[in-house]
């Protein structure tokens, strides 16, 4: 019986059977690896003429991409990665509110004429609801305002109605943040609990803090809160004094420090144009300044959260006596942890902070045990 023996293999052909194997492999590779995209389709009544309206897709401050409106529909595609959906992006139409959508691989589409998604996944469906439900506690408070009687005191009706209404909103936003501690839902809904109140702030950050994960702690805006909150407590009464880099009302860089006058105690007065408890309290400090000015109080006031031209406006109709600079970056806001103004500040003549958050009878309580 005899035996087959078969050929060897050459080299030539071997190294050709290594290369076949090898473009095999990195095909079904390359198959496995394709890269995920994103697919953002709607619906818009934006008006087409000679240049049609384009929607961007913005996500952290960054338009990523763009599309323009066809027949009023528009489509955007794009390659995805999993760090997209650790942020909100928000679909920008001209002469439209922005509709903040979570980047993903599953499709969705977005009715700008009704503000709705119309196709998603779970987390775009979640971030829907939850802005049709502030929808619906927006049209009730209004129902309740519409209700008001002629001849009933306005305002009392309305700041009780105000408090219900920021109850449910409160309770609202804790809700989805329970439910979302470490996704973009629970980034919008810890947002809302941070600004609806910001008396409340002190109590609301502990909530956020204690139950929500790094993905919505470590977001810009919350993270922002969070600082602020912090530096309230680090410029308590008795630490030291932080510098500012402030404007004069001639536009001049200036430093705070060149305004606290040596061996005196200096008030100041951090405000807003636009702010209503800020103009009430101006009558105290213009008493406070008629009275305490000439025993060696200095008073510097600091304009921020608003325009230049605005304190220019307030400053005519006032005619304050004491100085005031500008704060075009907010940046006192932030140093100091100053989450409502007005914000009143003693500066004791050993450059400590002697007290904060000084209104009304308080004020006058502290500079009377003071100057006598």
């Amino acid at each position: 019986m005899s035996t087959h023996t078969p050929p060897q293999l050459s080299r030539q052909h071997f190294t050709r059977v290594l290369l076949l194997i090898s473009f095999v492999a990195m095909g079904l590779f390359c198959s496995c690896q394709q890269q995920e995209r994103y697919h953002i389709s709607g619906y818009t009544n934006a008006q087409e003429g000679a240049d049609p309206p384009m929607v961007k897709l913005v996500l952290e401050g960054k338009a990523i991409d763009s599309g323009y409106v066809h027949k009023g529909k528009f489509l955007l595609k794009g390659n995805y990665v999993d760090s997209m959906s650790k942020h909100i992006a928000y679909l920008d139409l001209p002469g439209e509110e922005p509709i903040p959508v979570i980047l993903t691989t599953e499709p969705l589409t977005i009715d700008f004429t009704q503000r709705k998604l119309l196709e998603g996944d779970y987390l775009n469906k979640e971030l829907n609801r939850l802005y049709d439900s502030l929808d619906s506690l927006g049209y009730i408070f209004k129902l309740k305002l519409a209700a008001i009687p002629p001849d009933s005191t306005l305002y009392d009706a309305f700041d009780e109605d105000f408090k219900t209404s920021i109850d449910d909103y409160i309770v609202l936003a804790k809700e989805y943040c329970l439910r979302h501690p470490n996704d973009p839902v629970g980034i919008i809904a810890s947002i809302m609990l941070l600004t609806i109140n910001y008396e409340s702030l002190l109590e609301t950050v502990p909530f956020i803090r204690k139950y929500m994960g790094p993905v919505v702690l470590n977001n810009s805006e919350i993270a922002l809160y969070l600082r602020t909150v912090n530096n309230f407590y680090k410029t308590a009464p008795g630490t030291s004094v932080v510098d500012l880099t402030l404007e004069t009302l001639q536009g001049d860089t200036t430093k705070l420090s060149e305004h606290l006058v040596p061996g005196c105690y200096t008030l100041v007065h951090c405000w807003s144009g636009w702010c209503r408890p800020c103009l009430n309290e101006m009558p105290n400090l213009i008493k406070a300044y008629n009275i305490y000015h000439e025993r060696g109080l200095n008073m510097v006031g600091i304009f921020l959260w608003d325009k230049a031209y605005n304190q220019n406006l307030l400053l005519e109709d006032y005619q304050l006596p004491w100085i005031q600079l500008y704060d075009p970056t907010a940046q006192a806001s932030i140093t100091y942890g100053i989450y409502s103004i007005p914000e009143i500040m003693l500066i004791a003549p050993d450059g400590t902070i002697a007290a904060r958050s000084l209104r009304g009878a308080e004020l006058f309580d502290t500079l009377d045990t003071i100057f006598g």
